[in-house]
C-alpha cells in the first residue's frame, strides 16, 4: 500500500500546484455543495459562491469524483461546473453494478481495489448511518487523489464526530463548505 504524505501537523497536505510561491489547496467537492452553489436557498450558497470565487481568483483548486459527476442531473449550471473542475482519478468500489466509469477511466491495481473496498467498508462504519456509496466513493477518490480536504454539507459525513473519526483513521478533512470558507475569510 503507498503510504500518503502528511503535513508537520499530521494531517495530509499533498499540493502539487504553486501560484506566487505558496502551495494551492486542493479541494475535492461533493455533490451536494455543487447543487448548493446554485440553490439560493440552500444554508450553503453563500459559502459556496465565495469558496467559488477564491478558486476563481486561483487560491485553491476544485476538483470532483467521478461518483459525482454520475450522481449530479439538476440544476444543468451545477452539471456545467462539475463537468468544468478537475475529476480526480476513480478509484473503483463496490459491485460491478455500482460502478460509475469505464475500465479505461479506472485507477490502480487489483489490490489497490481490494484495499479500497476495505477501506469504504471502514468508512460507512465511521461515517453516521445513512452514508451511501457515491458519498463513500467520492471520498476515496478524493483520498487517493492526495487532495487536501473534501468538501460536503452531508452531515453523515461532515458531522463533528464522523469527520473526526474519519480525519484520524485516513488523515483527509471533511469538512462543510462554510467550515471551509473560514480558513480563507476571517
Amino acid at each position: 500500500m503507498r503510504e500518503l504524505p502528511l503535513g508537520a501537523d499530521g494531517v495530509r497536505n499533498c499540493n502539487t500546484e504553486v501560484q506566487n510561491g505558496d502551495p494551492v489547496m486542493k479541494v475535492a467537492l461533493d455533490t451536494n455543495c455543487l447543487i448548493d452553489a446554485f440553490d439560493q436557498s440552500s444554508h450553503a450558497y453563500e459559502a459556496m459562491q465565495r469558496i467559488l470565487n477564491i478558486a476563481n481568483a486561483g487560491r485553491i483548486t476544485l476538483a470532483v469524483s467521478r461518483h459525482t459527476l454520475a450522481e449530479i442531473s439538476s440544476p444543468p449550471a451545477a452539471l456545467e461546473l462539475a463537468n468544468s473542475l478537475e475529476s480526480l482519478p476513480y478509484w473503483p468500489i463496490g459491485t460491478i453494478a455500482e460502478q460509475v466509469a469505464t475500465i479505461a477511466q479506472l485507477t490502480g491495481t487489483w489490490e489497490d481495489a481490494a484495499r479500497n473496498e476495505g477501506i469504504q467498508l471502514e468508512l460507512k462504519q465511521l461515517a453516521k448511518s445513512g452514508n451511501d456509496i457515491r458519498d463513500r466513493g467520492a471520498y476515496l477518490d478524493a483520498l487517493g487523489a492526495n487532495a487536501d480536504v473534501f468538501v460536503t454539507t452531508d452531515r453523515h459525513f461532515a458531522g463533528s464526530g464522523p469527520a473526526r473519526r474519519i480525519r484520524e483513521r485516513f488523515r483527509l478533512r471533511v469538512t462543510t463548505p462554510t467550515d471551509l470558507l473560514s480558513e480563507f475569510e476571517p
